[in-house]
């Protein structure tokens, strides 16, 4: 194989596949039109009435609603290069004009956005509306109370499909002081979905000219493969071993060897049961605290002391990784989200770059691991990994219009038209009124905002319409989630969890810096990992595992 163009640019801009149904011949402007043509034939007296009784029922009509044009400033993931790619974006102006205001895109990357988060909020500057994945670290608490967060209103009726998404367990995450300060963003709609929030890719070809026959199904076997690669470097490129497009991924691959629900950053960690009737963080487990994690930090080390993970691991951004593994230069890769993920971010370039190669045939996505007792297993997680904020210095009539555009988007009309764009352009609709992408391709390509609306209020709502990747990728997904649901779910006390939290304290486990610690680190595993321990005990652990336990009692 020879990489034939040149290939960066076609993949570093990569849109979240999915789309919406438009709506667009019921939308807000031709019932605008409807309603101003009868009123013309009217006389003036009787239209100024209605129009003053109109203004006295707030929310009952758009007009007496949106009549003040307003600006939003909006900070999301590759949102200025989403608003700007397509010329005339018909979603984007429909959902403008809809609520009468602009959108101001504040740009933010994954591989900066939380350094820019943190940025506009220690300057005062957060956009009007922005998104991140904070609220299960303290910086979440430290912002509402900092008063750098508009709270969201404890009664939504007004907001009706709003109302209802807000209804859920995941509604205590978003709360300080009893409080909501954010709305969160759901990812999954089941548990055994997690089990593809992370994946991890390989060359399979390239192990095949390194005489490995059989895919990897233990780490053993991984990590034979990945040193074989490395030793024949059958391109001569020399390839290195495990690549990520953030370090940080790697705790949802490797943790669940031995704690599965070991993977939560932050304060949102779960409890488990020590095995005598009280509660510990399941990060900490074990006869002493912290013995579980050991089989895991030993596995990193050695991993990445052999090379199977490659040395610039903890410094790699998201775009260098994937263009490293797309030229060759990595034999392995850890991204975040599904196989749908991988098409996206990676296989649907591979033809431009590897002429006469088929991308399932030359790249393998390994299947849900075993742990250290040889029975599979993945990550267990909560179902919103990210949330949306609104920022304090919003005013009330501001907030009343993002929660509109909130309420709208999570409608079955604003569904379809911010995931599936415009019927006739960007989808259509056979007889049974089932969407489909065949003839149009992927909707964000040709309307580039739905690339953030379509996952602006939540990630699932993609979930509802098929998938524009291709259907061997669906079938991975299908798999892995189907053998993810036979498996058990450990048992933890998310009473605990809330219980911590409520604490208000400032305490967090950090499982991905410490990870990233032990991994590149030279001193003894054990040792650095006791002295880890000791500085969580040396922060309260201790008395804020009595607390908890007795919170719950």
């Amino acid at each position: 194989m020879r990489n034939t163009k040149r290939w960066a640019s076609l993949f570093l801009a990569v849109s979240l596949t999915a789309g919406v149904l438009s709506g667009c011949g019921n939308s807000a402007g031709e019932a605008k039109t409807d309603k101003g043509a009868a009123a013309a034939s009217e006389p003036v007296g009787e239209k100024e009435a209605q129009k003053e009784e109109m203004a006295k029922n707030e929310g009952e009509t758009e007009e007496s609603s949106f009549a003040n044009h307003l600006e939003i400033s909006i900070g999301s993931w590759d949102v200025e290069t989403n608003f700007t790619k397509t010329p005339d974006d018909k979603v984007l102006k429909a959902i403008e004009d809809r609520f009468n205001v602009t959108f101001v895109p504040q740009n933010l990357t994954w591989d900066d956005y939380g350094q820019k988060l943190q940025l506009w909020a220690a300057s005062d500057s957060l956009p009007d509306l922005f998104v991140g994945g904070e609220r299960t670290k303290s910086t979440f608490s430290k912002w509402a109370k900092e008063g750098l967060l508009k709270e969201i209103p404890s009664d939504l009726s007004k907001y009706e499909y709003l109302n209802a998404y807000m209804d859920s367990p995941e509604l205590a995450t978003c709360q300080v002081d009893g409080k909501t300060w954010c709305i969160f963003r759901q990812t999954h709609k089941f548990q055994a979905a997690t089990a593809t929030d992370r994946t991890l890719a390989y060359r399979w070809d390239l192990a095949q000219e390194a005489g490995i026959t059989k895919e990897p199904e233990t780490w053993d076997e991984f990590r034979e493969m990945i040193l074989a690669i490395e030793e024949a470097d059958p391109e001569g490129k020399g390839i290195q071993g495990l690549t990520t497009s953030s370090y940080t991924f790697l705790a949802g691959i490797f943790l669940p060897y031995t704690m599965p629900l070991g993977a939560v950053d932050g304060v949102a960690f779960y409890w488990v049961d020590k095995g005598d009737g009280t509660y510990i963080p399941a990060y900490l487990a074990g006869e002493n605290l912290g013995d579980d994690a050991l089989p895991v930090w030993h596995l990193l080390r050695d991993m990445y002391e052999e090379g199977t993970i490659e040395k610039d691991v903890a410094v790699i951004t998201s775009s260098q990784a994937l263009e490293k593994f797309m030229q060759g230069s990595n034999a392995a890769i850890v991204i975040d989200g599904g196989a749908g993920s991988v098409y996206d971010k990676i296989g649907k370039y591979w033809p431009d770059i590897y002429e006469g190669s088929v991308f399932m045939d030359a790249v393998k996505i390994l299947d849900l691991m075993p742990d250290i007792n040889g029975n599979q297993t993945y990550p267990i997680w909560d179902y919103a990994w990210s949330e949306s904020y609104i920022s304090s210095h919003v005013d009330d009539e501001k907030l009343d219009r993002i929660l509109s555009i909130y309420d709208y988007l999570l409608s079955e009309e604003g569904k379809r038209l911010s995931i599936c764009g415009i019927e006739g352009e960007s989808y259509t609709l056979d007889e049974q009124g089932n969407v489909s992408f065949d003839v149009f391709g992927t909707p964000s390509d040709i309307f580039g905002s739905i690339g953030t609306f379509n996952v602006l209020v939540q990630w699932a709502g993609r979930d509802d319409f098929p998938r524009t990747d291709p259907q061997e990728y669906i079938d991975i997904d299908d798999a892995r989630k189907e053998r993810a649901k036979k498996l058990p779910v450990p048992e933890y006390n998310y009473d605990c969890t809330s219980a911590f939290i409520g604490l208000g304290t400032d305490f967090a486990l950090h499982p991905e810096m410490d990870m990233l610690s032990i991994m590149t680190g030279s001193e003894d595993v054990e040792k650095m990992w006791n002295e880890i321990v000791d500085g969580y005990k040396a922060n309260g652990l201790e008395d804020i595992i009595d607390q908890v336990n007795e919170a719950v009692k």
